[in-house]
């Protein structure tokens, strides 16, 4: 019997780019049996006064905050693994992930993150416009939290386009400058792989051995081929 497991995919997006990743990150994590997946956003920290002449952005904003709840602290306490969304700014994670991680000194100071799996994941106007720095510079406080960054094994197997779709440091999806850009196939499979990476070795962090069996579901079938791979091509 599998434990039973949470999983926290938490994010801002500004266009919904970011969102959109969020949600396939999430998909993938529930390809795992046993796991709970919620999404939750970070709030927005730009006044009313920047959305007042974006009409377009101001109705992504509603959409966003109609479908996601704002994320907490006790979010992350409670989850067994946390994946970690951003758009690129200037080469590193928005101010408005940073102004919530600056929030878990409590919980960093009582150890309530230790040992949790973290992945991470972002969404850039353009190709080598800083998403692996990005990725690497929101990684560096997960650490610090004694989080377990996991990162996606590279190549990632596929044929094609697909084999650059990811990058070994988490998802990476490039939206476009003017975000015309929709998730290709190749970003939605690493997307899953990484939810699902993210979900398989929280299953194992929180298996006991004696009840769970997952751990020895993995290596048995670690012995004849990779668990975390993808199994629909």
């Amino acid at each position: 019997m599998h434990h039973h497991i949470k999983i926290l995919v938490i994010f801002y997006s500004l266009t919904g780019k970011t969102a959109a990743l969020a949600r396939e990150i999430a998909r993938g994590a529930e390809e795992v049996k046993g796991t709970a997946v919620m999404v939750r956003r970070v709030p927005e920290l730009l006044g009313e006064s920047f959305f007042k002449d974006k009409p377009s952005l101001e109705k992504t904003r509603e959409k966003l905050e109609t479908e996601f709840p704002v994320v907490t602290p006790d979010d992350l306490v409670e989850a067994d693994g946390v994946a970690f969304g951003t758009p690129v700014h200037f080469g590193s994670f928005a101010s408005q992930i940073k102004q919530f991680i600056d929030q878990l000194s409590p919980a960093w100071l009582k150890g309530k993150l230790i040992g949790k799996p973290a992945a991470v994941f972002c969404s850039a106007g353009s190709i080598h416009g800083g998403e692996e720095v990005t990725l690497m510079s929101l990684m560096v406080p997960l650490l610090n939290l004694g989080m377990l960054p996991l990162g996606i094994p590279y190549p990632i197997q596929g044929e094609g386009p697909e084999f650059d779709a990811g990058s070994p440091y988490g998802a990476v999806f490039v939206s476009g400058h003017h975000g015309e850009n929709d998730l290709s196939s190749g970003d939605i499979k690493i997307a899953h792989l990484l939810g699902r990476r993210l979900a398989t070795m929280a299953q194992l962090l929180a298996c006991d051995c004696v009840t769970c069996t997952a751990c020895r579901e993995v290596m048995k079938s670690n012995s004849t081929s990779n668990p975390l791979e993808d199994k629909s091509k």
